[in-house]
């Protein structure tokens, strides 16, 4: 009886040794899979990015020519403002000019020697009530007015 007793715990310890080596097989088989499963997951992904970031590129590169072309469409459009606004302005000045000389026409034609005489007077004598005034003027002319001559 003590035999059997034995060998009944023999085989329970056998069993349970087997069991034991079962579990562990079952576990590293999980761990392997594991393993392989986030490998793999990874693989993907890398692979889905390797084939993604070229295409990305050329994604990136098409649109960055396109907004080249937008940029240098609207570079254009400011320059051709910049001209017709010069042009304006010289157009502008033109008519300025010829109003210049219209008003120096018709001031030349009713302007006399004497009237010219009469404005330095009058300019002087305003300059010499200035309290600033530091000009001093020489009468050099026929009863001390200042001569107003073209010079021939």
């Amino acid at each position: 009886m003590a035999e059997t007793v034995r060998d009944e715990y023999e085989i329970r310890a056998d069993r349970d040794r087997a069991e034991r080596r079962r579990q562990e097989r079952q576990i590293r088989r999980q761990r392997w899979a594991n393993a392989l499963g986030i490998t793999g997951a990874s693989l993907l992904v890398l692979v889905g990015v390797m084939w993604t970031i070229p295409a990305y590129a050329r994604y990136q590169t098409v649109l960055n020519a396109k907004n080249q072309v937008k940029v240098n469409e609207i570079m254009i459009a400011q320059q051709k403002q910049l001209i017709e606004v010069e042009q304006r302005k010289a157009m502008i000045r033109v008519e300025e000019a010829k109003g210049i000389a219209e008003s120096q026409r018709i001031i030349d034609a009713s302007l006399t020697l004497n009237y010219l005489q009469y404005l330095a007077i009058k300019a002087q004598e305003k300059m010499a009530g200035s309290p600033s005034h530091t000009q001093i003027y020489i009468p050099s002319g026929a009863n001390g007015i200042p001569l107003v001559k073209t010079v021939d």
